[in-house]
């Protein structure tokens, strides 16, 4: 073997691999699954998990026990549980070799009666161990894709299960479970009473030590004067981390450096500086530095903030002392950090040299809106007032804070703002009162100036004048300072609605912009920037209260949700085999049902007289809207999370996903017309254009491609390094939404060039649906919100809450007044689309609070009557 292939990047080693490094980990791991114990091994991004499973299956595979291993990732999380452990069993099967000797297909339909976690016990007890004598071990691996999943708590239960099954069941002392991934135990399940990991044994991976490394000091020789020197100056530069020791080893091997005897220290860190460090982003191949820095500054769980701020106090003091909290064990998550001797630190020299005070510093700016004056603030050693926050500055950062996860120092400078702001209104309110009292004053000196006028105009002219001008100086700056002051009461109110909003106190947060809005009806003198920050104080309390019709019936998730082109009715789809019709007052009219079909997507024909609907296996079926079944087109055996169909804007031909990546062009008789053929993963997302010409599709590697009606393909673009699961004309043909599962929506040219992105959820977004008139885009979203857009600026103008689940279709009516969404909990909701001017605005908070406003006995008489 040579030098240039000696040692491997990425990816797991195979068996008995010369560069495989045995640490105390393989010994743990080993002895603990021998004995029965559930191990679990939760750890960073390329600390070799994988490998290690590798290698510790063939040692117990060498001893006769049998072992199975599942990757998670193979099954997907976006599934109904049915789904799930279907998928889940599937891979034991063929894992265990068992797929020829049990049909999963058949064995699966036999267990139908029972729910699908208790077919999965059936199978361990009727299946793996009757089948085999000795002991069992299931390897999970990438245990941490389960996260999103919401029945994923069942399933740790059920491994808990098995294990507390061992006290009747003798059999259950033979099986056993191994769990690995990047995650805490916390974040898997936090129910003590049901988690396994509180009876299971923790595995610790650590990074690779001078003594156990034998296996790669061998690659040196033959290249390197002294191969053992070298390989200390690489861990002093890896700190032992696994696969950056196995690139720099592979990047000496390859490199035109000599590394002369006692050069080594020299000759390794410029090898370092040039093919690491400098330009670190274009040379990470394979990638792992940016996925240390994605998975710091794009926490899933909005805890980016807090999770920089923990790392900037290691980077200042160089080491904290280790607590285990939720924050601390995140980070450790990422690989840039490690526990060492009850501190945590960073993991080695080349990290703290990429991720150093300047990088930290300039991810802050692009995060925080107020990075320049909180570092001014801190520099000041907290001392420099000025240097804080105020008025409408202090409301936008707040407003940003509100759904962030913030550092200490984030809180301390935004409490330290507000305390300011409060300070200062409690002096603009007392310099109200004084000049209250210079107005009345002035208004005397006036009465009286007058007065005296009358008797004494001639020999007083002068000193009148100058009373006069006195008074009317004092006037008008008490005028101006009173003025002041009711612009900052307007603003405060308007900071008070936004705090109640977020802290879900929302009929309190209407009153509270009401009260503003009022106030600001009186103040035609207001500036722009006070007008508008009351704008949207009462557009967020206004928008909160949900508005929404519920069309009941689903008892399983469904999938879709179309209104038809003449406004008059709606169609849905769901994984319960159904696809219903619906009346536009929520009646249903007319229910279609297709036995072991998941339907996924319905759409109506352009002349609302039919519907066509796709299901898991995209088999097509069009019905009319009597319910009569006018053709079916046959699917594959294959089933897909996603799919979609769409009609052609002439209702001649109908659009499809079809088996081998591709799409099928239909006529209504059923003829597949053309094939479109350049995919290269599963297409989920389809539309037709408006001009009859173009159809656009999407596929599950986040390619989308632009085809003409005749099958020609005219462009292709890479939208996302994620999924794209929806897709969409603009009304004018013109452009091109994408719905991404890298939780953007942007928008693109028809020569595939990205125009804007229009905003970010914070999960994958599912959906995307024009207004009719193309200027408002809706966006539906796993992170349980619709956001409308505005799409000539991007600017976000409502956001639409749901009930905790994740939406997955929505769609404009025809006359674009209303939205409808379907989601996993089965709910099929019309909410109100319009976006109302300030004067609608209030008429609308106004007759939503009549009762309150009129019964709360905690208002004060004042403020029940802000609407009159």
């Amino acid at each position: 073997m040579t030098a240039f292939n000696y040692y491997k990047l990425g990816g797991s080693l195979e068996y008995k691999h010369p560069t495989y490094v045995v640490r105390q980990a393989d010994y743990e791991l080993y002895e603990g699954l021998k004995n029965g114990d559930l191990c679990y091994v939760l750890n960073s991004r390329q600390m070799g998990k994988s490998s290690l499973r590798v290698h510790i299956m063939k040692q117990l595979k060498e001893q006769g026990i049998q072992c199975a291993s599942v990757d998670l990732t193979r099954i997907g999380s976006h599934v109904t549980p049915s789904e799930w452990y279907g998928g889940f069993v599937s891979e034991l099967l063929r894992g265990f070799g068992l797929s020829r000797k049990v049909n999963f297909g058949t064995w699966w339909r036999s267990q139908e009666f029972l729910p699908p976690k208790q077919r999965l016990s059936e199978l361990i007890d009727d299946v793996l161990l009757t089948e085999f004598s000795g002991k069992v071990i299931i390897f999970i691996d990438e245990i941490d894709s389960i996260l999103r999943i919401k029945f994923k708590d069942d399933f740790f239960a059920f491994i808990r299960a098995c294990y507390n099954q061992r006290a009747d069941n003798s059999e259950y002392q033979r099986l056993t479970f191994c769990l690995l991934g990047v995650a805490t135990p916390s974040n898997l399940i936090a129910d003590t009473n049901r988690t396994p990991f509180n009876i299971g044994r923790a595995i610790e991976l650590t990074g690779f030590k001078l003594n156990e490394i034998d296996a790669l000091i061998r690659g040196f020789e033959g290249r390197v004067a002294r191969p053992k020197a070298i390989m200390e100056e690489v861990l002093k530069w890896t700190g032992g981390q696994p696969f950056l020791t196995q690139k720099l080893c592979q990047l000496i091997c390859n490199s035109s450096y000599s590394f002369l005897e006692h050069q080594e220290k020299q000759c390794v860190e410029e090898l370092v500086q040039n093919q690491i460090i400098e330009n670190w982003e274009a040379q990470d191949e394979p990638e792992h530095l940016r996925t240390i820095r994605d998975r710091l500054t794009q926490n899933a769980e909005n805890q980016t903030g807090r999770l920089l701020g923990l790392y900037q106090q290691i980077l200042h003091q160089g080491e904290i002392p280790a607590d285990d909290s939720p924050e601390q064990m995140q980070l450790r998550l990422t690989g840039l950090i490690v526990k060492q001797q009850g501190k945590l630190q960073i993991y080695n020299r080349i990290y703290a040299e990429i991720f150093n005070q300047a990088w930290l510093d300039k991810i802050l700016t692009n995060i925080r809106p107020y990075a320049q004056m909180l570092n001014a603030w801190v520099s000041s050693n907290f001392q420099d007032e000025s240097r804080l926050l105020r008025g409408q500055t202090l409301q936008d950062a707040r407003n940003w804070a509100a759904d962030k996860g913030l550092s200490d120092l984030d809180r301390r400078f935004l409490d330290a703002s507000q305390e300011l702001e409060k300070r200062d209104v409690q002096k603009r309110l007392q310099a109200e009162a004084e000049a209250s009292k210079i107005l009345a004053e002035a208004n005397e000196v006036l009465v009286a100036a007058n007065q005296k006028a009358k008797r004494r105009i001639q020999i007083g002219g002068v000193v009148l004048a100058i009373a006069l001008i006195t008074a009317i100086v004092a006037g008008i700056w008490a005028n101006m300072m009173i003025k002041d002051i009711q612009r900052e009461r307007i603003r405060s109110l308007s900071i008070s609605s936004t705090a109640l909003l977020n802290s879900n106190q929302e009929l309190d947060a209407l009153v509270a912009a009401l009260k503003a809005a009022m106030q600001l009806k009186s103040a035609t003198w207001a500036d722009a920037n006070t007008r508008e920050s009351v704008r949207l104080a009462l557009q967020r309390a206004v928008y909160k209260v949900k508005e929404r019709n519920r069309l009941e019936g689903y008892n399983d998730a469904v999938r879709s949700v179309n209104f038809s082109p003449n406004g008059q009715n709606i169609v849905t789809a769901s994984e319960d085999n159904t696809v219903k019709l619906w009346s536009i007052d929520g009646r249903e009219i007319k229910k279609f049902t297709a036995p072991n079909q998941i339907f996924i997507s319905a759409i109506f024909s352009p002349d609302s007289k039919m519907i066509a609907a796709i299901s898991a296996n995209n088999t097509v079926k069009i019905w009319g809207l009597d319910g009569r079944e006018i053709i079916t087109f046959q699917g594959h055996n294959e089933e897909e999370f996603v799919s979609s169909i769409c009609f052609t804007p002439d209702g001649k031909l109908i659009a499809a996903p079809s088996e081998d990546n591709t799409v099928k062009l239909w006529n209504i008789k059923g003829q597949a017309i053309k094939i479109l053929k350049g995919h290269h993963d599963s297409v989920w997302s389809i539309s037709c254009s408006p001009d009859n010409k173009t159809l656009v599709t999407a596929d599950q590697e986040g390619v989308v491609k632009i085809w003409s009606i005749d099958g020609r393909e005219l462009k292709t673009f890479k939208a996302s390094k994620k999924s794209i699961f929806g897709v969409s004309f603009s009304p004018d043909g013109k452009a091109i939404a994408t719905a991404g599962g890298d939780s953007t929506v942007k928008l693109w040219s028809l020569d595939g060039q990205e125009l804007k992105t229009l905003g970010r959820h914070e999960n994958y977004v599912s959906s995307v649906s024009f207004s009719p008139d193309g200027k408002i885009l809706a966006s539906a979203s796993a992170d349980n919100t619709i956001r409308l857009w505005q799409v000539t600026n991007g600017q976000e103008i409502k956001t639409i809450e749901g009930n905790g689940y994740p939406f997955w279709n929505i769609s404009f009516s025809p006359d674009g007044k209303k939205i409808a969404s379907v989601s996993e909990d089965g709910l099929v909701e019309l909410w109100n689309a319009e976006t109302l001017d300030f004067e609608q605005l209030i008429a609308r908070g106004c007759n939503w609070l009549d009762d309150y406003l009129r019964n709360n006995s905690r208002l004060n008489e004042k403020d029940k009557h802000i609407c009159k």
